[in-house]
């Protein structure tokens, strides 16, 4: 798959989440709380939406470090990138 299959299908993949899920800010911000309440005191300060897309991204990258030519990690990985781009 070249770049901009990928590219392509990431901006597909955000508009079909967005129908499921609702506004990413939205969701990354539920997230955020979720894993606030599950990491409790073992954190200092909070976890925002905008570190939700960057560690999903982290996510991402371990699994395409494992398996580096798998098209869904890499889709999925731009999509998180450029949904980091749209959060204040």
């Amino acid at each position: 798959m070249n770049r901009h299959k990928i590219l392509e299908s990431a901006s597909d993949a955000v508009a079909d989440r967005e129908g499921h899920y609702g506004a990413p800010i939205d969701n990354f911000q539920t997230i955020a709380e979720l894993w606030m309440a599950i990491l409790g005191n073992k954190l200092e300060g909070q976890i925002t939406a905008a570190d939700v897309a960057m560690m999903m991204c982290c996510v991402k990258l371990a699994r395409l470090k494992t398996t580096p030519n798998h098209e869904d990690s890499a889709i999925d990985l731009a999509g998180y990138a450029a949904l980091l781009g749209e959060i204040p």
